[in-house]
């Protein structure tokens, strides 16, 4: 059984009292934290708090609490501090960004107070009252991701969950469609607005994708071909012809048709997996002439098994992968990568981005 939660002051006694002789004060007669604790400490310390208690928050709640907590902070000339169960990652980066201090019940925190020469950050205490929150769906697992995808094609569009849930390039059932909308929600990703889902973070949403997918990007296969990278892009777009219409040019070779913004000495292509099976591969390295290196390579194999890799490709002669994906590329590429992608996102994102957060910002500053 999970014991009590803790009381704020006392918690807060017990972790400033590693910093020096401080007394946390409650209003007289009060027991509740919320909206009025004094501080007093050494070399003359003396301030107050705006505390906000929550049972239980996420990215989505924290956003509005967070803003109220500042604005009431500077009104009153209170130090806002969030008290929550458990306040995770996300919502500690919401926090931050509004000049928010936190502390959970197992005194995990970050407590900012630079007037008063107070700075605390504890991670890694062990919370069992984080037991008691239900498992959040990973929107970017292989299923998943492709409604996060198809979201962030058309970042100004609200959906309806029904016929996101059967879109072409999404086709989940309507039970995962609805977990993952959940998630989404409470991770502060999306909203919904008059039945519709629509995208409230999209740069946090791509942000946290591409940290993910560094650790799950395609499998890749380097060759070395004879040849220009022009007549190597020629020759294996024939080769995969042979065996499949689903193939793109990606990364480098993609990037430079979509923003030509880099040069690049490595041509990369997206292909299925049925592209590399045994009579395929033969055939590329009898018939093409590749021949498969540890270093020096021209060209790159990427396998995709997910068919949603290869959705909203572009081009007439030769397909790239969608800005989406190439982008999602490159950023997890060291060296010129990120310069690549950055080019991407300024072309293809950074507009309708914004202008998503834009649309959807007067629903959490409203409440």
């Amino acid at each position: 059984m999970t014991s009590s939660p803790p009381q704020f002051d006392r918690l807060l006694s017990q972790i400033l009292a590693e910093l020096g002789e401080f007394h946390v004060l409650l209003a007289p007669g009060g027991s509740d934290p919320e909206g009025d604790v004094r501080v007093v400490g050494p070399a003359g310390a003396d301030f107050r708090l705006e505390v906000k208690e929550y049972k239980r928050i996420t990215p989505a709640t924290a956003e509005s609490a967070c803003l109220m907590l500042n604005r009431q902070g500077q009104a009153s000339g209170s130090q806002p501090v969030l008290f929550a169960s458990v306040v995770s990652d996300r919502t500690s980066e919401i926090a931050t960004k509004y000049g928010v201090s936190w502390m959970d019940y197992a005194g995990n925190c970050r407590l900012v107070f630079p007037a008063y020469g107070i700075y605390v950050r504890r991670s890694g205490i062990e919370n069992p009252f984080g037991k008691q929150l239900p498992r959040v769906l990973n929107v970017f697992s292989s299923k998943s991701s492709r409604v996060v995808r198809a979201m962030l094609q058309e970042p100004l569009r609200g959906w309806q969950l029904n016929e996101l849930a059967a879109h072409p390039d999404v086709r989940v059932s309507p039970g995962l469609m609805s977990r993952i909308k959940r998630s989404l929600i409470e991770g502060g990703y999306a909203v919904m607005q008059e039945g519709h889902i629509r995208l409230k973070r999209p740069d946090e949403l791509l942000g946290d994708w591409v940290n993910h997918y560094r650790n799950h990007k395609p499998r890749e296969y380097s060759f070395y071909m004879r040849g220009e990278l022009e007549q190597v892009e020629q020759q294996i777009a024939l080769w995969c012809s042979k065996s499949t219409d689903r193939f793109a040019l990606s990364r480098f070779s993609a990037a430079w048709r979509l923003a030509p913004e880099v040069r690049y000495n490595v041509a990369s292509f997206m292909v299925p997996t049925r592209a590399i099976l045994a009579e395929p591969f033969i055939d590329l390295v009898s018939n093409f002439g590749a021949r498969k290196v540890d270093s020096g390579a021209n060209l790159v194999l990427q396998i995709s098994d997910d068919e949603s890799y290869l959705s909203n490709r572009l081009g007439e002669t030769l397909l790239t992968t969608s800005p989406l994906q190439t982008y999602l590329d490159l950023r997890v590429m060291d060296g010129r990568g990120e310069e690549a992608a950055m080019a991407i996102y300024e072309k293809y994102f950074k507009d309708p981005f914004t202008e998503a957060t834009e649309q959807t910002a007067e629903h959490y500053e409203g409440n």
